[in-house]
Parts: C-alpha cells; structure tokens; sequence
C-alpha cells in the first residue's frame, strides 16, 4: 500500500478543520457493478424486495492510498461515511429505510477517475470546483467558507445553491444520519471503532460490491440491500500494514478528527 499524503504546510491553520470535500455516489447498486447491474434478488429479514428505490453512498475523506493488488491498482478513501438504502417489501408503497456507517471506500483506481476526470489534486477538487459524473458528486467545503469580496461571495451563493439542489433535498436524511452518528462516540470516535470498507471492486473482481469489517459484529453483518455480502475478513485480505494495531490506530484517529469536523463544522454549514 502506498499512502499518498497532503501537504501540511498548505493545509495549516485552516478554519475547515480536515474538511476537504464531501462524495456522493447516488447509485451504488449500478456503481458497484456496472456490466451486470446486480441482477441479484435481494431480501431483507427474510423476506423478497420488489424494488430498491435508493442505494447511496456519502463520504467525507480525510485522506487516501493507493494499493496494489496483483498487477491492479486501486483507490481507498478512508474517512466517516454512511450507506444508506430505502426500498420496499411488500408494495412500491411501503417504504423501508436501513443503513451502515463506513470508515473506507475501496474502489479500482480506473473507476476512480472515470468518474472524477481530476488528477491534480488526485482526490481533493481544486479552489471551488464540484465535479460530477453519471454516479458520482463531490462537493468542495471552501464553496460555504466565509468570502471577503463580492465576487467570492457571489460564488458561495452559487455554490450554496448547488449543494442545496444536488446534496441537501436529495440526501437529507442519510446527511442528518451521518451527522448524529459523527456527534456522538459509538461509530468513529471510540479506540475500538472498527474499520469498514465498502468494497466496489477488489483483486480482479474476486470481491464485488462488499462491506470488509475489520471485527467480527453480528448486527452489523446482517445483510442489507444494495450490498452483496457483509464479511469480518478485512485483515484476512487487506496487505500487511493492515494487521500492524499501531497503523490502524493513526486510521481511527485521523477518522476521528474527520468526524468531529464535518459534525461542528461541514454539517452545520450543509445543512443550515
């Protein structure tokens, strides 16, 4: 795994805290796999699913690496984030919301920049540029920050209004979920929070659209829709740094920090 980090001095003193940009995938389901659409039936609490009316992925990456498996390269963000599924059991009516909170999203570095078209910064958008493709969005905290001039408050107003029509009325309930659990200390913040990566491609299509837990957590591994499989072998598969305790605390403390600044200080400026 090669770590490819920022630079300090150009991110010092900086009143966003971490924050950097927030991800959408609107469709995860058609995201994870595009070739065959996951032509899966999927069931929820042992009962048959007619539709999945959402499958959504919002992340707020602290920082990213790239890893090389056999030959391919891929993406992995780390980071707070939620995927957040609505669908119906019984009739197009009845409507069930379930959801999983995630500290990694692990994707092949082609797909990456298929759907991103930026390399420079390779994850973070430069100044206040959004950038969006057919399943992705990502979205600059510097377009909220405080503007001195007229013209860059002009922009903030222009950036406020796409965040508002293309984030918030689309996304506000897993957006007001993500900021709860980013709040509080039971999902990123505590020594024990596990990793969890979401999982779109990974060692030549060995594994397809799967959530890797570092620990084994029986009500989390219950199967949700929109997500093929829910396992506790991160650290059977992921390279050796992974299995190193003091690498992995750095991880959840930099999740950490990321967390608590997009709870006091990227959401309230989302959301307000």
């Amino acid at each position: 795994m090669y770590k490819i980090s920022r630079s300090n001095p150009r991110f010092s003193n900086y009143p966003l805290g971490l924050l950097r940009s927030l991800v959408v995938i609107s469709d995860w389901v058609s995201f994870a796999d595009e070739t065959n659409n996951m032509t899966n039936k999927w069931s929820y609490k042992n009962q048959s699913i007619q539709t999945i009316k959402n499958s959504s992925v919002i992340f707020i990456p602290v920082d990213f690496a790239r890893v090389i498996q056999n030959g391919s390269s891929y993406i992995l963000l780390y980071g707070a984030g939620i995927y957040w599924t609505n669908f119906s059991i019984t009739s197009p009516h009845s409507i069930t919301t379930d959801h999983r909170y995630l500290t990694g999203l692990l994707l092949p570095e082609n797909k990456w920049l298929d759907n991103h078209f930026n390399t420079e910064p390779f994850i973070f958008p430069p100044g206040n540029d959004f950038i969006a493709s057919d399943h992705m969005l990502e979205f600059p905290f510097t377009s909220l920050g405080e503007q001195d001039d007229i013209a860059g408050q002009r922009r903030r107003a222009f950036g406020r209004g796409i965040i508002l029509a293309q984030l918030v009325f689309p996304f506000k309930e897993p957006l007001l979920m993500l900021r709860k659990a980013t709040e509080g200390y039971n999902e990123f913040d505590t020594p024990d929070s596990p990793m969890r990566v979401l999982i779109s491609e990974y060692d030549n299509q060995e594994r397809i659209n799967q959530i890797a837990v570092e620990k084994p957590d029986v009500k989390y591994e219950l199967s949700i829709p929109g997500i093929k499989s829910i396992k506790a072998d991160l650290l059977n598969f992921f390279p050796e740094k992974w299995s190193n305790e003091v690498y992995l605390n750095g991880l959840r403390r930099e999740i950490s920090k990321i967390a608590k600044d997009f709870a006091f200080i990227g959401a309230p400026l989302i959301l307000k």
